[in-house]
């Protein structure tokens, strides 16, 4: 549902704030007043108050799938705390949901439906996108329960699809090479030396600046965490390669030609142009995502336990001891004890 000129949000520590003010952003703009919680009655009724758009949301029907999204997205609380990148991705699965579950009866959904459903993405081959709109019609489901539509979550019992078996793996020394070679684009060169220093999704190295150093460290917000804060610190030889990086004023440690940020999917396009060339060819079957598998395996390389590199990168340990088991199978099988790396004569080689 589209809402009225003149409402806005504001985010803050992760929550959603919303407000209504005529002419907003004019010398002549009238007073803001807040909503309250998005999607709830006291949300519609405020903004009905003000706006003079009459009585609060009304329900639509909620017999098919494309009425049940419509209501959700109108009155749950959550569909409007998430982000505007959050949303437009969410945007994307409540697509494929429409198509294909669109005009089914809520109430009458199996598990044998739903498998069918995704079946779909696993015949396409996007199991992430299958995972997000699986999530989704969870969350649609428990709605459907809240609306007294049916008594029971199907959704629960089907499992995600596999969208990678291995996770994300180290870098091989020759795709390093590669990427850091004078061949390779100056963007994709200092997205390897930052993401690999730092440990960070492509949400956050990309849009990272020089006014986020701080001492000997960066800091940072964790998209994925909600922008939550964080201090990821740095070797020497990582921030003097770092800081020696001639930046536009203002500017972003990764910028295209022309100076200007790299949207994610430019930035992916860019990464596989080179490595189908002659001296990006060993970054084959690589992605940006293996820099974060590359830094904790330098980690673990270095000695550091499981529980100081999640503290380091701001990670989940789980997730950490995912990536880290292309090293630690190595470690042990050198009989090296737990918690230490590599001797000197070894280090760096994570092959």
């Amino acid at each position: 549902m589209s809402l009225p000129k003149g409402v806005s949000s504001v985010r803050s520590k992760g929550k959603a704030y919303w407000y209504h003010q005529d002419r907003r952003g004019r010398p002549d703009a009238g007073p803001r007043t807040a909503l309250g919680e998005y999607g709830t009655p006291e949300f519609w009724d405020t903004l009905a108050k003000v706006t003079g758009a009459g009585p609060a949301n009304p329900a639509p029907r909620a017999n098919t799938f494309s009425h049940l999204i419509k209501h959700y997205k109108a009155n749950c609380p959550k569909w409007g705390a998430y982000r505007e990148n959050t949303r437009r991705c969410y945007e994307t699965a409540f697509a494929h949901i429409e198509e294909v579950m669109g005009g089914l009866d809520p109430a009458a959904i199996t598990i044998y439906d739903l498998l069918v459903f995704q079946s779909a993405f696993k015949a396409a081959e996007t199991p992430t996108m299958g995972n997000i709109a699986l999530s989704l019609v969870r969350s649609l489901m428990q709605w459907a329960i809240k609306q007294g539509l049916r008594m029971d979550n199907p959704a629960r019992d089907v499992e995600q699809l596999d969208t990678n078996p291995a996770g994300a793996r180290p870098l091989s020394e020759a795709a390093w090479r590669a990427i850091t070679s004078p061949d390779a684009p100056e963007a994709l060169r200092r997205y390897a030396v930052l993401a690999r220093a730092i440990g960070q999704r492509i949400s956050d190295v990309l849009p990272m600046a020089p006014g986020q150093r701080d001492e000997e460290g960066i800091q940072l917000t964790i998209t994925k965490l909600r922008d939550q804060e964080h201090w990821c610190p740095l070797r020497p030889e990582e921030a003097e390669e770092i800081d020696s990086w001639v930046i536009e004023p203002c500017g972003k440690y990764i910028t295209d030609g022309l100076g200007m940020p790299y949207a994610q999917s430019a930035f992916r396009r860019l990464w596989r142009q080179y490595e189908e060339t002659e001296a990006g060819a060993a970054l084959r079957g690589f992605t940006p995502h293996d820099l974060r598998a590359t830094k904790v395996c330098d980690e673990r390389i270095r000695g550091r336990p499981h529980q100081r590199i999640a503290a380091m990168v701001g990670m989940s340990l789980a997730m950490v001891m995912k990536y880290s088991k292309h090293i630690d199978q190595r470690l042990a099988a050198r009989g090296a004890p737990l918690g230490q790396g590599w001797d000197a004569s070894q280090k760096g080689k994570i092959e």
